[in-house]
């Protein structure tokens, strides 16, 4: 697989404070899949290391375009925002675990906050055409992705309450439970929410399945490819890194 690329930014639109930036990268846009993020930087180097990580909100190999969705508080974000259309990006997009969702799962369940919110978004829009797929997002105003970014069939819940609105958008009881009616859920957090995501499946399931719940975990990615060894977490089967053994992971197997 094709590990470096070269674009150009296409198109940006502030959509409240978040900044979406399309750049026209064909060959990214055919081997881009959900979950995988990009390193970039604005000149050319053979520097492997440190180059800012974001996740990709989205990839249409048809117009040969990939789409990214900035908060301007996230310092990984700052050269991209102030690229003028026609500027021209150098890419990484290293191999990555990515989600797939089993035969049988009609109903997907998505839930984030942060960094990982472009992560679910480009999930939801891939997966959307086959399944029911809700997308539920927490964070402050403004700083949400827009509902019309998403297809009509997805249904999008969101809250203004920050980090603990997130669960509690996932377990209220009524209309209804959203864990406890999905068929598969996919996280996407920062590791200090993780107990909180494992306790809510655990208080939700009369069974926990393997394959039924999944992680994308944020952080920081200092060189993405492995090398540093810095993004390492605790898991099950070891430490593993969350930047080529993730960043998805199976939610039961993370400490």
């Amino acid at each position: 697989m094709q590990l470096y690329y070269t674009a150009a930014v296409r198109e940006r639109r502030r959509f409240e404070h978040l900044i979406w930036v399309a750049l026209a990268a064909p060959e990214l846009a055919r081997a881009a899949q959900p979950g995988q993020f990009v390193l970039f930087r604005s000149w050319v180097s053979l520097d492997p290391l440190l180059w800012p990580a974001l996740f990709l909100a989205g990839a249409d190999p048809t117009t040969g375009t990939v789409e990214l969705l900035i908060d301007p508080r996230d310092p990984s974000g700052m050269w991209m925002i102030d690229l003028p259309v026609g500027a021209t990006v150098e890419l990484c997009m290293p191999s990555c675990a990515i989600f797939t969702p089993a035969p049988t799962t009609q109903t997907l369940l998505l839930a984030g906050v942060g960094s990982a919110l472009p992560a679910l978004l480009f999930l939801a829009r891939r997966t959307a055409d086959r399944r029911s797929v809700t997308l539920a997002l927490a964070g402050e105003a403004g700083f949400l992705p827009p509902p019309f970014l998403l297809p009509a069939t997805v249904e999008m819940l969101s809250s203004t309450d920050g980090e603990k609105g997130l669960f509690e958008l996932i377990t209220a009881p009524a209309p209804r439970h959203a864990l406890q009616w999905a068929d598969q859920v996919v996280f996407g957090l920062p590791s200090h929410l993780i107990g909180q995501a494992i306790a809510a499946v655990r208080a939700a399931r009369l069974r926990w399945e393997d394959g039924f719940a999944h992680v994308i975990m944020t952080g920081p990615l200092p060189c993405g490819l492995g090398v540093c060894q810095a993004c390492q977490i605790e898991t099950r089967q070891g430490r593993q890194r969350r930047c080529v053994d993730g960043p998805l992971f199976d939610l039961r197997v993370v400490r």
